[in-house]
């Protein structure tokens, strides 16, 4: 994320607090709110009479103004600190990762949480029977409650279950990538383009988790007629032989040749196949092609251009 990003994103929230203490000002004094029809404004009344203290009501002061807005700052601030920390603390192992992300994430939207009820009780609002209040229930339901709901209940039940980790490679609907983060709400991906996309744990449905097993990178090789193939055997099996030692982080064995693949009109073509990890599949597919195709010319063989 560069510095453009973070600063709007800083600003964005800026904005909300804003907004959100804009809306708690609204309800301590309906009579505003003059562009609602008035059934709306008496109903907003009647609910700010009964959950927030009358003297708040009768006159929002500038000192409680002040500490609301502080409370809110320092939440914030504090949030930011507590991803900042989390972050700092990595490991090798995807289940600490895993661990890592959740743990930051629930104390991440607990500082949310306890810094709102604050900034609420600055303004005279009995947070505890505003929370627990039907009508309020009812108000947060409809504005998506349910999908929270459903996201963190997935969030835990995926993070528990170890059905996926920080760091393994997974398909969902076509996307395939590393996963980068997993929190109560959202899984984040990243495929090799840098390209990050964020689901919501309830929407997803299935998935394939590519990182289980190990993965099989496959290498056609195209070959002249013109050149004899057992020339051309020995020396694709003698470029493979060495990757294990020149490559020792991506193959943990040497890769193997299948033998002929198909007989086509201007070539012919052959199978190399090799056992990986699924994150390194591509780079061991780079690799077999190029050490191949350097054995190629140091045994004066050509590649034809395959059509």
């Amino acid at each position: 994320m560069n510095k453009q990003t973070k600063k709007t994103n800083k600003t964005g929230r800026i904005a909300l607090l804003i907004i959100v203490l804009a809306i708690i000002l609204a309800l301590l004094n309906p009579a505003v709110l003059t562009f609602l029809p008035l059934g709306i404004r008496e109903y907003l009344a009647q609910f700010s009479a009964t959950y927030f203290s009358k003297s708040i009501v009768s006159g929002i002061t500038l000192e409680a103004v002040a500490a609301a807005v502080l409370a809110m700052v320092i939440t914030w601030l504090a949030g930011d600190l507590v991803k900042n920390l989390t972050e700092s603390f990595h490991s090798q192992r995807h289940r600490s990762e895993t661990i890592r992300h959740l743990i930051g994430s629930i104390l991440k939207y607990t500082i949310y949480i306890v810094g709102f009820v604050v900034a609420l009780g600055c303004l005279g609002v009995d947070a505890a029977a505003m929370f627990v209040s039907a009508g309020v229930v009812g108000i947060v339901v409809g504005f998506g409650a349910q999908s929270l709901i459903e996201d963190v209940i997935t969030g835990l039940f995926i993070i528990f279950e170890g059905e996926f980790e920080v760091g393994d490679i997974i398909t969902i609907d076509g996307f395939r990538g590393e996963v980068k983060s997993i929190g109560l709400r959202t899984v984040s991906i990243i495929d090799r383009g840098g390209n990050i996309r964020i689901i919501n744990n309830s929407e997803i449905s299935s998935l394939i988790n590519l990182s289980e097993v190990n993965s099989v990178a496959v290498v056609t090789v195209p070959v002249s007629y013109e050149d004899k193939l057992l020339d051309v055997e020995a020396a694709v099996k003698e470029a493979l032989s060495e990757l294990p030692s020149e490559y020792p982080e991506i193959f943990k064995s040497a890769p193997v040749y299948r033998g002929v693949d198909k007989l086509v009109e201007t070539h012919i073509e052959l199978m190399v196949v090799a056992t990986v990890k699924e994150e390194d599949i591509y780079n061991a597919r780079r690799i077999m092609h190029r050490e191949i195709r350097l054995a190629f010319e140091k045994a004066g063989l050509s590649v034809p251009f395959k059509e």
